[in-house]
């Protein structure tokens, strides 16, 4: 048989063998995946949809789930609203990347079982069980309260997934003290030979609280509630979703969603008293990024997620982005440090450097003219200066990156990054959101922002400050800016079937 008549009889032999699997597929998975499809075409027609910001094929996406490192490929599941590009119904969507940049989206790995009254799958995670392969763990809605179903691949590549016949393996009943509030997003950890798994919520006062559990059997099929290990410091904190608890370079760190900014703590925790002893706090991300989570590569690195809002305007066939994965790592003050994963380098276009000046008035970069771009700048003196974006002929940003008084302002987000006689930033632009990562990890935020389509110039601009202190005050100056274009990740559909 020659090449061709090969390709064409292998090629119908997978159609044909596509079609089977259709027929015998749930007929509620077979919906979601052509709801899916059918949006495809408008959501890839809207020329302010990020171009390497992950996204689902269209509509809707908010928290990254079950993301993990497994035979060479970040898998990353995500709630996923297959049939409207706004929260809701939500199942677990999937993908792989062997670079954290260009994916293939696989077919909808979770979705609700009605025939059990299972109306949606909120968050959850993933972790490897004992016998070599993943499990997932995610909070089932449908019951009187929420439960914590258990789900196994069918398939050494993670294609597909099947709920496990004696879910739930963990309800309100195994709690010491009686039922938690908003019991949910369960997130799997392992130490010292055991998997735990904390899950978030409130008491019934009205407290954030982190509750911690161990698996009593290796296949995490049965699950023995421990105790409260963390309890909200503040009194506004009334509900902890989405939490995360790791180890990162000799300390523990926990990371929350308190239904505002995500926040962290880095301490120490024993796992015998039941008790997370915080020692340094910060705010996670200051912009509009919620919902995290975390896996460790081969390298191991540990690698953050964040959902990214994006205020889509309805009618466009998508909404929400995952941030760029960020590794993260501890600095010599004791705080987190977030880095791009420095992959996304691959993207980058020719560069354009533009060497050192003052500020006295705005520099315009000639011939610079981007919408998606990453945007390396360092700036030294005292008072106000930064970057304008997405910048119409007019003179008008679409958003304003700034540095003032030890803050970086990313549009209305603004975040602590101390003072410092020189400040570098790195900005990844993408269409209608961006990312700003100052100081080498120091801060990094996420936001969106509307510009109209042909508003594509930047300025870099500066004013003098008064002085502070009797510090005497120094002029803005640009040390340096280089601009590459960014070209788009690669999202490949080939796989996104029944």
């Amino acid at each position: 048989m020659d090449r061709r008549r090969f390709l064409q009889t292998a090629g119908a032999v997978g159609a044909s063998k596509r079609i089977l699997q259709a027929a015998e597929a749930d007929p509620a998975l077979v919906k979601a995946t052509e709801a899916v499809l059918a949006a495809v075409p408008t959501a890839e027609a809207d020329p302010e949809r990020p171009i390497y910001h992950f996204r689902p094929p269209a509509n809707w996406t908010n928290d990254p789930n079950g993301t993990i490192y497994y035979k060479g490929w970040h898998h990353l599941f995500y709630q996923l609203n297959p049939f409207v590009a706004r929260i809701g119904s939500q199942h677990w969507g999937h993908a792989r990347s062997r670079d954290l940049v260009n994916w293939e989206h696989l077919p909808i790995a979770i979705w609700p079982s009605e025939e059990r009254g299972e109306r949606a799958i909120f968050s959850g995670s993933a972790a490897i069980a004992a016998d070599g392969r993943p499990r997932i763990l995610y909070t089932s809605i449908g019951q009187a309260q929420p439960e914590q179903w258990l789900a196994i691949p069918k398939d050494d590549d993670l294609l597909s997934w099947e709920k496990f016949p004696g879910n739930p393996v963990l309800t309100q009943a195994a709690h010491i003290a009686g039922p938690i509030s908003q019991w949910r997003d369960p997130f799997l950890f392992t130490e010292g030979g055991a998997t735990y798994m904390v899950c978030g919520g409130g008491t019934a006062a009205g407290r954030a609280q982190v509750q911690l559990y161990k698996a009593a059997k290796p296949d995490f099929t049965e699950w023995r509630h421990l105790g409260a290990v963390f309890q909200t410091l503040d009194r506004e904190s009334r509900n902890f979703e989405c939490p995360n608890l790791f180890p990162l370079a000799g300390k523990w760190v926990m990371i929350v969603s308190p239904n505002r900014v995500c926040e962290y703590w880095i301490g120490d925790l024993d796992i015998a008293k039941v008790q997370f002893t915080p020692q340094a706090h910060g705010i996670l991300d200051a912009g509009d990024a919620y919902a995290s989570n975390i896996s460790v590569d081969d390298k191991g690195r540990t690698i953050l997620w964040l959902w990214g809002r994006t205020n889509t305007p309805q009618g466009k066939g998508w909404g929400s982005v995952m941030t760029m994965p960020r590794i993260l790592s501890i600095g010599p003050d004791g705080y987190l440090l977030q880095r791009p994963a420095p992959e996304f380098e691959s993207l980058r276009g020719a560069a354009r450097s533009f060497p050192a000046r003052g500020l006295e008035t705005p520099f315009v970069p000639e011939d610079v003219a981007v919408d998606a771009a990453e945007i390396e700048a360092e700036f030294t003196g005292t008072g106000v200066f930064g970057l304008e974006l997405r910048r119409s002929s007019a003179g008008k940003p679409g958003v304003t990156v700034t540095i003032q008084g030890g803050y970086v302002n990313v549009g209305n987000a603004r975040a602590f990054v101390g003072n410092s006689g020189r400040y570098k930033l790195r900005v990844f632009l993408d269409r209608r959101c961006l990312e700003v990562n100052v100081n080498d990890g120091v801060a990094a935020v996420y936001n969106w922002f509307d510009a109209g389509l042909n508003d594509l110039g930047i300025a870099a601009f500066g004013r003098a400050g008064n002085g502070r202190g009797g510090i005497a005050p120094v002029p803005p100056r640009l040390e340096s800016l280089r601009v590459w274009p960014m070209k788009p990740a690669k999202f490949s559909l080939d796989r996104f079937h029944v």
